[in-house]
């Protein structure tokens, strides 16, 4: 016969408890918001002359990422117990940090349109193809964060390259951004668009690496 206090006590204790495919499905979303971020930049340079659908595009993602992190850290907060491998602190920086490449790629996108740039320079341009690369590879791993073991963190070094090669095409950009002769108002809005995506580019990489570490950290 069963008890009814004991079942009263089982689904108390049920709604405190987290389930970790909840987590995981979060985690998912965040990934593919961020992809979509990246991917309305990516569309972006390739058609200038959607500037100002593309401001209000990035602007929905950058919200819709900021629900699903309101979500994790909502989950957080409700619950006693965090999912097998993952601390508190761990998910939290997690999702904070994903949060951070929609809000850089809107960041660009926004100041491309309040800067009133005509259109997009070829290093721009290929900013935008190392960031959508980079966050893909960390997508397709965050879809798959349940399964990761110690020794499946290829997609760090895949990702550390991509960051790599974004950190000497800065630093050559800004070299030839200072030495063109252009005056100091396009100087200046281009050095602070080329950083902005550069810091998303990084992030990707801060990700990967907390990742990694939480991986490494409960073997």
């Amino acid at each position: 016969m069963a008890n009814p206090v004991l079942e009263r006590i089982q689904r108390v204790m049920r709604a405190f408890m987290p389930q970790e495919e909840d987590f995981f499905v979060l985690f998912g979303e965040a990934a593919d918001y961020a992809r979509q971020a990246a991917d309305c930049l990516h569309s972006l340079m390739g058609n200038y002359k959607r500037l100002d659908v593309a401001v209000e595009d990035i602007a929905n993602i950058e919200h819709a990422a900021d629900r699903v992190v309101h979500s994790v850290l909502h989950r957080l907060n409700s619950t006693f117990v965090t999912p097998v491998l993952f601390d508190r602190e761990d998910l939290y920086r997690i999702a904070e940090r994903m949060d951070d490449i929609p809000d850089l790629v809107k960041g660009a996108i926004d100041r491309m349109q309040t800067y009133q740039i005509e259109k997009p320079t070829k290093e721009c341009v290929r900013q935008a193809d190392m960031l959508q690369r980079a966050v893909g590879v960390l997508s397709d791993t965050m879809h798959r964060l349940h399964t990761l073991r110690p020794g499946s963190g290829e997609y760090c070094a895949h990702i550390n390259t991509i960051e790599n090669e974004a950190d000497l095409l800065l630093k050559k950009t800004l070299g030839d951004l200072f030495n063109s002769g252009e005056g100091a108002k396009y100087v200046l809005k281009w050095k602070d668009i080329y950083e902005v995506l550069e810091q998303a580019i990084d992030t990707c990489e801060v990700v990967a690496n907390l990742v990694e570490a939480v991986i490494i950290k409960n073997a």
